[in-house]
């Protein structure tokens, strides 16, 4: 089954990318970490064969990734209260920094990730930090997912998101927006990022140490991520349009925004100019955003139907009948279902009636039916929130 997670959610693989630099960055936790997680993943063999990176750029990702790390920790450190919910939280070390202070850490995630971090994280932990630690895989565009995973929460909550909102589709991000608006109106605190600033800290780490060709290394980071999660980087609400249109989009979505140059938030890192480093960071900011407007009327129509997936095969033709979400949950059980009854088959149909949504996981099966089927795969009574999607992502031009 972790084959087929794997292949739905390739984004996983990046998560182990940046738990291997903050050890190489001397990170005593991501040390110990490390020893309990399989590094020999790579999507489909990949990365296995690329070029040996230059030791500049080597360096600078590394840098970069530690400076990202202690920015949010820092920045949970001051703004977050008894419950640091980390989405996602990879395969980094936040959970024992987290509840070695004495707060309540939710490392949430892909299942794929959980399934090995759970477990690896219970090694390295104390007693009493393990008490304090709950990890879970959820859907982050599903405030179902979410509010299962935080059912024993105990006051206010910190979100923090590192790493997952440059590889959102404007339709995810605008559900998980409407996600986190619910938590927090129901919980109170505050939701915390500097996505939009990612690719911008890797390329400002290379030009304050080496000082030439950042160009390069904007390029590599923003293909590199690319290529391993399969999709495109950055190209939602958020992150194409510059931080003003950004806060304009996070009003819209019932947030008020309050900007902080990470800078500021930038600790003395061993073995680096940090005051370089930090007047390199000066204009990328982090935002801390709380809700504006506990009723704000935002759009949530991904409706709550439990997921259900029925295949009927007649005549070399398969039908699929889809209920509920299609997202990081449930795809891979579409997935499986089709592997194991695609032999003979020439055509499918998709009858996505009672289809509420379908995420970049979603659609990730749909391509590769579509694919293993030669183009004869097409979907039907699509309602107008899914042809939404796939009109956005430009699936519609061949599933339609």
């Amino acid at each position: 089954m972790d084959n087929i997670l794997s292949i739905v959610n390739p984004i996983f693989s990046t998560g182990k990318g940046t738990a291997s630099m903050l050890a190489a960055r001397g990170d005593k936790d991501a040390v110990e970490l490390m020893k309990q997680i399989n590094l020999g993943e790579n999507r489909q063999g990949q990365e296995s064969n690329a070029p040996k990176m230059p030791e500049a750029l080597a360096n600078s990702f590394c840098i970069g990734q530690q400076a990202r790390y202690e920015i949010y920790n820092a920045l949970a450190a001051r703004f977050g209260k008894t419950n640091i919910v980390d989405l996602p939280c990879g395969y980094t070390p936040r959970g024992m920094s987290v509840t070695s202070r004495g707060k309540r850490y939710f490392g949430l995630d892909l299942p794929i990730v959980i399934n090995e971090m759970a477990g690896a994280a219970a090694k390295v932990m104390t007693p009493e930090q393990a008490g304090l630690a709950v990890y879970q895989g959820v859907d982050a565009t599903n405030y179902e997912s979410l509010r299962n995973a935080l059912s024993s929460v105990d006051g206010e909550i910190c979100i923090i998101t590192e790493g997952l909102i440059p590889y959102f589709n404007d339709p995810e991000l605008i559900s998980m927006c409407s996600a986190v608006h619910r938590l927090l109106s129901e919980f109170g605190g505050c939701w915390i990022t500097a996505d939009h600033s990612v690719v911008g800290i890797y390329n400002e780490t290379y030009r304050a140490l080496y000082g030439e060709n950042e160009n390069l290394m904007l390029a590599l980071t923003k293909q590199s991520a690319s290529n391993m999660a399969d999709v495109k980087l950055c190209q939602n609400s958020m992150c194409a349009n510059g931080h003003a249109a950004a806060e304009v989009f996070l009003n819209g979505q019932g947030f008020a925004v309050e900007r902080h140059s990470i800078s500021d938030y930038l600790p003395d890192l061993n073995g680096v100019d940090t005051d370089k480093l930090r007047d390199a960071y000066r204009s990328m900011e982090a935002w801390i955003m709380t809700v504006n407007s506990v009723d704000h009327n935002r759009s949530d129509s991904t409706g709550n139907k439990p997921f259900s997936v029925r295949i009927e095969i007649e005549n070399e033709k398969m039908t699929v009948i889809l209920i509920g979400r299609l997202d990081t949950i449930t795809a891979p059980e579409l997935l499986e279902k089709f592997e194991s009854l695609k032999e003979g088959i020439t055509t499918c149909t998709v009858n996505a009636k009672e289809l509420e949504y379908i995420s970049s996981a979603g659609l990730r099966v749909m391509l590769m039916m579509y694919k293993a089927l030669n183009g004869k795969l097409k979907m039907e009574q699509v309602n107008s929130v899914v042809r939404e999607i796939l009109e956005v992502t430009g699936f519609e031009q061949f599933l339609l």
